[in-house]
């Protein structure tokens, strides 16, 4: 459904379109849509590329049309603690609510816990996003906990829910959920 490949600076424009969309950022940024000049995004990215050992940035296309579709954000890599902080946007919203939120996230965790040998894999989800909350329980994350009116949008305040896998809970669903070896190329 959906392939992992290394961030594309031929692609860059779209990333650009996607980080100055209201709603997209609704869904992924603690702080109000703002928008970003393309010159301060680029170095922005460059910076988180190339400086920055502890992200990967990966995107998302589909297998069938070939196109990008969405960003994986691998942050927080951390190799001491064995473990990171994985984000997943569908940019392109015809592609919502179809699955392959899903798949790119299952292929992301198999590459954080088998080629990148971490321990434990996090990602949090605002409490009004169900279907986010929804997906990540699916793909069998446990809520670690919940960071009280941490977030202020649409005229009130949010909690931010804290998720976590381990690498065992991982094993023992790679065959049902994960079922497909990722190649990052």
């Amino acid at each position: 459904m959906v392939e992992l490949k290394p961030f594309d600076f031929q692609n860059v424009q779209t990333h650009f379109k996607w980080n100055n969309d209201e709603e997209l950022n609704f869904y992924d940024s603690d702080y109000p849509h703002k928008i970003e000049s393309f010159e301060s995004f680029l170095q922005r990215v460059k910076g988180e590329i190339h400086d920055n050992p502890s992200t990967e940035l990966l995107e998302i296309h589909s297998e069938k049309k070939h196109e990008l579709i969405g960003i994986i954000d691998i942050h927080d890599i951390d190799y001491y603690n064995l473990r990171c902080t994985l984000e997943c946007t569908i940019g392109e919203k015809r592609y919502w609510n179809k699955g392959y939120g899903k798949h790119a996230m299952a292929q992301a965790l198999s590459y954080c816990f088998d080629d990148l040998k971490m321990n434990k894999v996090i990602t949090a989800a605002f409490d009004f996003n169900k279907t986010w909350i929804g997906l990540v329980r699916k793909l069998g994350f446990n809520q670690e906990g919940e960071l009280r009116e941490h977030t202020f949008k649409q005229d009130r305040f949010h909690n931010k829910l804290m998720f976590g896998m381990v690498k065992s809970e991982y094993e023992a669903l790679k065959e049902t959920i994960f079922n497909k070896k990722v190649m990052i190329r």
